[in-house]
Parts: structure tokens; sequence; C-alpha cells
């Protein structure tokens, strides 16, 4: 079959001559719709008329856009198919600026030449977003090594994601990367010194992103636009630091990170103008988690992370006093990652609360355990005592996510709740598997569940709250409430 500039030229030989009424629509029309749609499905496109067969192709070709990570694109399809396709949709699309270019290709065996000369004609087209992502379905199979020359040339390149590709060969200060705005790294080989001379010869960087790179040990992150960081499961990084003044959003989940050795740097700095190391970012949001590979030390794993929020704090401090300043937290999400909710669970989300200040606190996020535990709500059971009492003073909206409304549960949410005297929304989200429509009796455990809550907010407003809140009890599909400024939980991933 051959391909015409005019779509109406395209026909598959036998086809009827008749035009049908779908067919009959203009060919901006008909490429805009194509456009819209997942790649797999645009390919299907070509059963639905006479004009179709080639219609997605040439959709493509008028494009700025070439995406192929859709995962339902590459499911069922061999390996030499995926790559004729992309190499057709590039064809196709001739000498035309590109502005976005992503292939995700994994194993990439034999057709490793292919993806560099894809990218290398991306980059020539102008292209400002090249995405390349190998890391599916690896099976220990060894990194793209992408040539020096890639990147040699001055280019338009302002967002680069790389995922399972080697960059030993190409080297610090080459001028098609000194453009990037954003730069995520997956899997790549990258060592310390590549990291710092990469990040410093990048004056535009605003965010920058290392998931997976196993080399990296002690790494120094140096920019003068970094907005936003993200480190995830990189395992043998110890030291980590930071100067980024205009720094808003930090993102790190991995092995403990603060820990304190006299022989070598550890931990994390915050470096201020003059190699200052108390110097504390002003940050906006910040995802903490850690992995806890090796012996579990209940005190570290617990606080260590209060470096990120309290770099100044000592280490006697830290563990005497307790206090952790975050003047100007206004949200914050918990993840609840034990096996089963216990009374255990509860008095570290109570001690979690009394060590970080957040005076400021108006939305809070918990996500209580997937696995089901405990006992019923039934009595009122002890309140928890700090030896510090805390207030949430601003706290107006509060969001439990899997609360199927045990003891455990309840003694939380009583906590939080005689704390809060202005919240003005409660929202209990349960598990999909409970009140199943059509399930009587799951269907009346909601209702039950909405009653007991109901009755334990009743009675803390009274005695309590300013007012009583609105309260909201609904399974995932049905809540339309906001959600968390993160919502990608990496402890569900793997590397």
């Amino acid at each position: 079959m051959e391909i015409e500039s005019n779509t109406k030229q395209c026909r598959v030989k036998g086809a009827p001559s008749e035009e049908d009424r779908l067919s009959g629509l203009p060919d901006d029309v008909l490429h805009s719709i194509v456009g819209r749609v997942p790649l797999k499905q645009a390919v299907r496109t070509s059963a639905l008329s006479t004009r179709w067969p080639c219609l997605w192709l040439h959709a493509l070709a008028a494009s700025a856009v070439l995406d192929f990570t859709d995962r339902e694109f590459a499911r069922g399809q061999s390996l030499g198919r995926i790559v004729a396709t992309v190499n057709r949709c590039l064809e196709a699309h001739g000498a035309a600026p590109l502005d976005v270019f992503r292939v995700a290709l994994s194993p990439f065996d034999a057709f490793g030449r292919d993806v560099v000369r894809w990218a290398a004609a991306a980059l020539g087209r102008g292209a400002r977003e090249v995405g390349v992502d190998l890391t599916q379905h690896a099976d220990g199979r060894g990194a793209l090594e992408l040539p020096a020359d890639l990147f040699q040339a001055e280019s338009s390149l302002a967002v680069l994601s790389l995922g399972r590709c080697s960059l030993r060969d190409v080297p610090p200060g080459t001028a098609g990367l000194a453009g990037l705005t954003s730069l995520s790294l997956n899997q790549v080989d990258v060592t310390d010194d590549a990291v710092r001379d990469v990040v410093s010869g990048c004056r535009l960087l605003e965010f920058l992103s290392l998931e997976s790179c196993h080399l990296l040990v002690s790494v120094r992150v140096a920019g003068e636009r970094l907005r936003g960081l993200e480190i995830v499961r990189c395992l043998a990084m110890r030291h980590l630091q930071v100067a980024a003044p205009v720094l808003e959003s930090v993102v790190y989940h991995g092995d403990v990170l603060l820990i304190w050795r006299e022989d070598e740097p550890s931990g994390v700095e915050f470096v201020g103008p003059g190699g200052r190391t108390d110097a504390r970012p002003e940050l906006k949001d910040a995802y903490l988690t850690h992995i806890g590979y090796g012996v579990y030390d209940e005190v570290i794993h617990e606080f260590a992370y209060s470096g990120f929020l309290d770099q100044h704090l000592e280490e006697e401090r830290l563990f005497a006093e307790g206090d952790v300043d975050a003047p100007n937290l206004e949200e914050l999400q918990l993840l609840m990652d034990s096996v089963s909710m216990g009374d255990d669970d509860v008095t570290r989300f109570s001690g979690f609360l009394e060590l970080v200040v957040a005076p400021l606190l108006e939305r809070l996020f918990i996500r209580l355990p997937d696995a089901c535990g405990g006992t019923a709500g039934t009595g009122e059971g002890a309140d928890i005592v700090l030896e510090c009492e805390i207030a949430l003073d601003h706290l107006t909206f509060l969001k439990v996510v899997n609360f199927r409304g045990t003891r455990c549960e309840l003694r939380l949410l009583r906590f939080v709740l005689r704390r809060a005297p202005v919240l003005e929304q409660l929202v209990l989200v349960t598990p999909e598997d409970v009140g199943t429509p059509g399930h009587h009796d799951q269907e009346e455990s909601v209702r039950l569940l909405l009653k007991v809550v109901q009755e334990h907010v009743s009675e803390i407003s009274k005695a309590w709250l300013w007012q009583e809140p609105c309260v909201t009890v609904c399974r995932p599909r049905e809540d339309d409430s906001r959600s968390p400024a993160h919502t990608k939980y990496y402890h569900h991933d793997h590397a």
C-alpha cells in the first residue's frame, strides 16, 4: 500500500468506491481526531473506514509530538514490529520540525542502533524534549551505550529523560546539554563526578531526578535555578550535598541517609552562600520515605529525615529535645506502611506530630496500611498523652485512606480531631472491597461505619471543636475530594 500526501488518495485494494459519512470529513478534522488518541488506538482506526488505513500515519506525520511510550501499544507486538512502526513514523514525518520525541523499548537487544538513530533524528529536527526508556523487562541486560557525539552539537533540547542508558562516553560540558531545564536519569551509570559536572554545565536546570543510579555514593548538586530534586532508590548513596538557593521541592526514597560518621562525610547537607552548611531551603513540598535495607534501627529510621527539614540540629538535640521546625508547612501526607494498624502505629503517629512543629498546617492526608487488621471500632480507648501537647489550630481538611473503622483507627482519628478545633471537612476513604454496590451486607457495613464515625465526631465536636465538620465516608472510585500534592508512592515500585 502506497502512502500519498493527500489521505483521500489512500485506498485499500478492493475497497468499495463509495465514501462513507465518516470518510467525508475534512483531512484536518480527521487528523485532529486521530492525533488525540493513544497510538495503539490510532493504528486500529485503519479498520474504521476506506480512507483510514494510513490516516493514523498522516496524523503522526503532521504532529510535532511523537510518543511511543504507551504500554498498550507495545503489548502483543514483537520488538521488530515496534521498531518498524517507529521507523515508518519518522520516515513519514520527514524533515518537519519536531517538538517532543519519546520512546519505550525493552529489551532493546539488537535494536540499540535504531534507538540512537531516533534520538539523533529528534535532536536534529529541533526537539525540545527527548525521552528514551529502556528499563522495562531489562532482566539484567546491559545499558545502551550512547555515542560521544550524540549531544555534541548545540540544540533546542530542554527536557531529557534517559532510562537504562550509559553516558560513559559523553564528555562533560557537551554543548547539546547546556540548555537543559529538566534532566531525569533512571538506571544510568553516572558517577558522583559525572553528576556534578553535568549539573554545573546546565546553568538553566530547574529539575533533576536520579533513580536507581547505583554508582552514586557522595553526590554534590549545585544549581542556581534548581527548584525540584528527586532521589529515588540510589542505594549506594551515603552523602548528599545540595547547594540550591531556590529549591522548593524534594523527593527522597531510599536507604537511611542521615548517619553520622567521623571518618567520612555522610548524611544530607544544604549548603548556603560562602559554603555555610547550616542553610535551610524554603521548601514548599517534600516526599520523604525510606526503604530500610540492612539492620533496622528504630531511632534512626523514625527520625532520620528530619535532616531535610532542620539541618542545624546537633545529634544530641535531635534525639533529646526532638523539635523539628516546619513553620511554612501547609500540607502533610503520612504513609502508614505497617502490615496492619496497631496501637504502636498510633503512638508513632502522635510522636511524629509531636516531633514536627507545623503551626500553619492546613491539610493532613493519612494513608493507612492496605492490609486488614484490628478489631471493629467499639469502646472509647485511652487517648494519647503527649509530653508536649500539640495544637492543629489551622487544620481545616483531614483525609484518611484505607479506613475500616477499627479500634486503633478510631483512636488515631480522635487524636487528630481533639486537636483540630477549626476542622471543616473529614473524608474517610474505605478500601475498594468495602461496600461493593449490589452487595447488601457490604453496603450496610458502610452505612454502619458512617454512623459510628458520626457519633464519634459529634461527641468530640461538642467538647473540643468550634463546629462540627462535614463528614464523608466513601469508596475510592466515589471520592471526588481533593488529593495530596504527591500521588506517586515509590515504595510500590521496584528497581
